[in-house]
């Protein structure tokens, strides 16, 4: 199997901010600005957040496919050059059985995680 090698993140790209386990940055409203306006002057980026990336904790958990979905969302999408994940939490796993591997295989992007996003990072069929 090759191994595909994402375009490294520049100054000015677009990260997409993803919540595939846990609804903390619509808990943390505040703590979720602050982070992103932070992350957004660090390295230069802009930030903007998948779909349903602000949803709280309850609909998070009802809607696994949503949250894989915004997974797909954000590697199709040409103005994202990256991904990160809000915050890890335990609900990552129920997102598998909606993952579109092919679509992941073949729109390769820098995403950044930790915790529970590992999940996503080492699925495989």
């Amino acid at each position: 199997m090759s191994r595909l090698k994402p375009p490294a993140l520049q100054p000015d790209d677009t990260i997409a901010a993803i919540s595939l386990s846990s609804g903390a940055a619509a808990s943390n409203p505040r703590r979720y600005e602050t982070g992103k306006r932070q992350f957004g002057e660090t390295f230069g980026v802009r930030v903007i957040e998948t779909p349903n990336a602000l949803r709280d904790n309850a609909w998070l958990y009802d809607n696994p496919q949503a949250r894989a979905d915004d997974l797909h969302w954000a590697l199709t999408n040409d103005q994202v050059n990256g991904i990160v994940s809000t915050i890890g939490g335990d609900e990552s796993i129920r997102t598998v059985p909606y993952l579109d591997l092919a679509l992941i295989r073949e729109n390769p992007k820098v995403f950044l995680g930790f915790s529970d996003a590992t999940v996503q990072h080492l699925v495989h069929r």
